[in-house]
């Protein structure tokens, strides 16, 4: 059978885990949704 929780290291490690997961999503979702606004803002100063 599979073991779901190892004690509070392998919970700790797995809390870290999705942490840093889901903070490397939000970092990468915010730089694709501000993407767009920055190349706008870079056209627009070259004219």
């Amino acid at each position: 059978m599979l073991k779901v929780d190892d004690g509070p290291d392998a919970t700790f490690g797995k809390r870290m885990l999705w942490f840093i997961a889901l903070w490397l999503l939000g970092v990468a979702g915010t730089a694709l949704l501000v993407l767009p606004f920055h190349l706008l803002i870079i056209a627009a100063m070259h004219h």
